[in-house]
């Protein structure tokens, strides 16, 4: 049981101010994950939901006839967004080399040196390049996720090269 003097405020943002995110804490090899990031004992169902493998399947969104059907690709995606908030695209016309790229420079980003990534962490919206540690960390009512993230807003005005980090240019 979680001890009544837990002020999860407070150690949220003692977190947030490191800004080192959750790969600061993975780096700093922790022995124990902190208190925000733990389910309040209780609030988990003891139920096993019944499931088939059916129900598991990653939803797949295939863009090879979407200039036929816009609105049918439009309505798969907000259904598997709402249901199970990702999925995946096939048939996009997107190069593989440019997939695996973006992959490496995302992994780029997150093993460069700490300072450097600092310099990009922010909570304010009207940045073009945003890196922090769970973009709800305050407004979360439950526990923080375990995780980092960036994000890269290209409209209505995309960031120039020098706005973007090295490694990810």
């Amino acid at each position: 049981m979680e001890s009544k003097d837990f002020d999860s405020y407070s150690e949220r943002k003692a977190f947030d101010e490191t800004k080192e995110g959750v790969k600061g804490l993975v780096d700093a090899h922790i022995t124990e994950v902190p208190r925000i990031f733990r389910v309040p004992q209780g609030t988990l169902s003891d139920k096993k939901p019944s499931l088939s493998s059916s129900d598991l399947a990653i939803p797949i969104i295939d863009f090879a006839d979407v200039h036929v059907s816009r609105p049918r690709a439009v309505e798969k995606i907000k259904d598997a967004a709402e249901k199970w908030g990702f999925f995946q695209v096939v048939n996009h016309g997107v190069p593989l080399s440019v997939l695996e790229e973006m992959r490496d420079g995302v992994r780029r980003f997150f093993e460069q040196d700490l300072e450097v990534k600092k310099s990009y962490f922010s909570r304010e919206a009207t940045n073009k390049f945003v890196y922090n540690s769970n973009f709800d960390l305050y407004s979360s009512t439950a526990c923080v996720n375990w995780r980092d993230s960036f994000a890269c807003y290209m409209s209505p005005d995309p960031p120039t090269p020098e706005e973007l980090p090295v490694v990810c240019r």
